[in-house]
């Protein structure tokens, strides 16, 4: 990662960057923003019809070449120049972007004839830190860009798009302004003792109560949403030689295990991620229960152990080809406190399974043959199912990264608080500072009171372009 200061981000350069992945490509696209990117693109940018590209109007595509300068003139690349005056730009200043031929020999011709006349290397995220500072996004926004970047699923991209067009910025603000309705009373009630202003701590809890479920309710869908985002941790246990490498394979629809029939194959844990219907699954296969006999066999069960105690869904695979064994019952003892879902494997061969009168009722079962494909889509649809009835509804959820979360907790933490010392009699002095204190949370969610640490983080993670 790239760390660098605010500092760093000079909002009086002219910055450009290459904006898209150099690669051999048809098409690659540098972007150019600030106060001198018009005049510097005329020295380098010759028309096809004689024009002054300083003088043209926004909004506009112009055709022609980008030229280095000499005895005679070398055109570096034909192109189709993008103009877009201040403020209706990405920024809110002059930007350019020039669409030129893909592959990285070029772009990097035509960036490096830009740095010459003394235009700077964007940093990573620059761009995007610009348009924040300039009033065009908030912070919460700003975020939802890389968040739309690096979406993995359709549901992902979906939050993020959302979160884009202001609707967690929109729920923000109304959790906002009922707390500052609050706190402005809070504030009168204290500073203006002389025109005898009305407090009703009756109506006053009330309205604490409310915004502590408006803000738990925001905390809840968050959590929801992580799963659609970052996926849900799933392993797959069971004891040696049930199959859960030949069903991992089936499930990722390659052979990323080595496969046998000798026990105690798999030797790590093994961790990929798949889609189940718009679910990422973060899918771990897990060495089996075997006797340790030597320091790597040990280490694996350490780790699997420590898979197995984070895993918000566990595929506990038994063999219906043989009875349960000793191993079966001691996994089925750990997975009672867990979301499970049975998987009885091998159906191809004849069974001898008896899973009668183990008070499994309430858990979700799944017959398949992992060696021959059979079952696995009604796998699919059991994840799929476990996982909405969790309560997850896709509509209404928003997305809060991992500081946003962590101020938003600290605002519902102090409003809780806030309610307990009312109902405790407390002075109104005490329960304002706790408005103010979670008034502050909420602004650093939003970007309104900047943290320099915070902002380094989260453009750090931006890509150089964007």
């Amino acid at each position: 990662m790239n760390r660098f200061k605010l500092k760093d981000y000079n909002s009086k350069d002219t910055i450009a960057a290459i904006a898209t992945f150099p690669s051999l490509s048809a098409l690659g696209v540098i972007r150019l923003s600030g106060k001198k990117s018009f005049s510097i693109m005329a020295k380098l940018f010759k028309p096809a019809k004689k024009k002054d590209i300083r003088r043209a109007k926004s909004y506009t595509l112009h055709y022609g070449w980008i030229v280095k300068k000499g005895n005679p003139p070398a055109i570096v690349d034909e192109v189709l120049v993008s103009l877009m005056r201040k403020p209706n730009s990405y920024t809110r200043e002059d930007v350019i972007e020039i669409s030129a031929h893909g592959g990285i020999l070029v772009l990097n011709k035509i960036l490096e004839l830009l740095l010459k006349q003394g235009v700077r290397q964007a940093l990573p995220g620059e761009f995007t830190y610009r348009a924040l500072t300039s009033g065009r996004i908030n912070l919460i926004q700003a975020e939802a860009v890389r968040d739309v970047i690096e979406a993995k699923t359709d549901q992902a991209l979906e939050l993020a798009q959302r979160q884009l067009r202001g609707e967690l910025t929109g729920r923000i603000e109304k959790l906002k302004q009922e707390l500052k309705n609050i706190f402005s009373q809070t504030e009168a009630y204290l500073n203006f003792p002389e025109d005898q202003v009305e407090l009703s701590t009756v109506v006053l809890r009330k309205k604490l109560e409310a915004l502590k479920n408006h803000s738990g309710k925001l905390l809840q869908e968050s959590r929801q949403a992580r799963i659609l985002k970052e996926g849900l941790k799933c392993a797959i246990c069971g004891k040696t030689n049930s199959g859960k490498s030949t069903l991992f394979n089936c499930l990722l629809k390659e052979e990323r295990v080595i496969t046998s029939r000798i026990a105690g194959t798999t030797r790590d844990v093994i961790e990929e991620v798949i889609n189940i219907r718009g679910i990422p699954l973060r899918i771990y296969d897990t060495a089996g229960l075997i006797e340790p006999k030597d320091l790597l066999t040990r280490k694996a069960l350490k780790k699997t152990r420590e898979i197995f105690e984070g895993s918000d869904l566990i595929i506990f695979l038994v063999d219906g080809s043989r009875a349960l064994s000793q191993d079966d019952f001691f996994l089925l003892e750990k997975i009672k406190t867990k979301t499970a879902i049975m998987v009885i494997n091998k159906i191809d061969l004849k069974q001898k399974l008896k899973i009668h009168n183990l008070g499994l009722k309430g858990m979700v079962k799944v017959r398949l043959s992992a060696l021959k494909g059979q079952g696995i889509k009604d796998l699919e649809r059991a994840i799929f199912d476990t996982v909405y009835s969790k309560g997850i509804e896709r509509q209404n959820l928003i997305f809060l990264s991992r500081y946003q979360e962590e101020f938003l907790s600290k605002a519902s933490e102090n409003i809780s608080q806030a309610l307990e010392n009312l109902a405790a009699g407390q002075p109104i002095d005490l329960v304002n500072f706790l408005l103010k204190q979670a008034l502050d949370d909420l602004g650093k969610l939003t970007g309104e009171v900047f943290s320099e640490e915070i902002l380094e983080n989260i453009f750090s993670q931006f890509c150089i372009g964007k």
